[in-house]
Formats: structure tokens, C-alpha cells, sequence
């Protein structure tokens, strides 16, 4: 698989677990209230908000989307993500929320 489809695959897969009600219980509900919004938001910068800096950088290097700074980028892929999951976990469309991210990190890539 290459990068940009790896990119794409863990954009679903985060998106996904957000569906599993332990996962949204646990990760998307619970956690914030319990450890703390400060400690929360650096615990997800350590984790996902880290994996997705490392995969845009990766595709920014090999020109698969267009070179800009990485972590105003990651961070507004994650609240994008982190959102649309809560919006799933409270019973949104996640088959919507999944094509309204491709959609949304396709325009990262360069018009030719």
C-alpha cells in the first residue's frame, strides 16, 4: 500500500473506532472529563496527533500533497477528526463523516 493510501486507511480506522461504544466511551467521553482537558490534549498529541504529524510529513516529502507547514496541518486534521468521531460516537453517519474526510484530505494534494 502506499503512503497516501496508508494516510487515508488510518483516517478510516480512527474515524471507525470511534463507532465502537467502548472505544467512544472510554477515549471520547470519559477521558476528557476524568484526566482533564490539558492532560488529555497532551496525551493525544503523544499518540494519534503524533502518527498523523509523521504521515503528513512523510507525504509532504515525497510531494504526494503540497509542502506546507505540518503542524498547523495536524492539528486541524485532528480536531477534524477528533469532531467527527464525537459526531458518529452520538450517532452520526459514519459511512458520511468517512467520505466527508476523504473528500476533505484530497484537496491536500496538488492540482497538476
Amino acid at each position: 500500500m502506499d503512503l497516501w493510501e496508508q494516510f487515508r486507511a488510518g483516517c478510516r480506522a480512527f474515524l471507525s473506532a470511534g463507532t465502537d461504544r467502548a472505544v467512544r466511551q472510554i477515549l471520547l467521553l470519559d477521558a476528557p472529563t476524568v484526566l482533564g482537558w490539558d492532560e488529555w490534549r497532551a496525551m493525544d498529541e503523544e499518540a494519534s496527533a503524533r502518527h498523523l504529524a509523521d504521515a503528513l510529513t512523510a507525504l509532504a516529502s515525497a510531494g504526494i500533497i503540497a509542502d506546507q507547514p505540518v503542524e498547523p496541518l495536524t492539528r486541524l486534521l485532528s480536531g477534524a477528526m477528533n469532531e467527527a468521531a464525537l459526531w458518529v460516537a452520538q450517532g452520526g453517519n459514519a459511512e458520511a463523516a468517512e467520505q466527508a474526510l476523504d473528500r476533505l484530505v484530497t484537496g491536500l494534494r496538488p492540482t497538476s
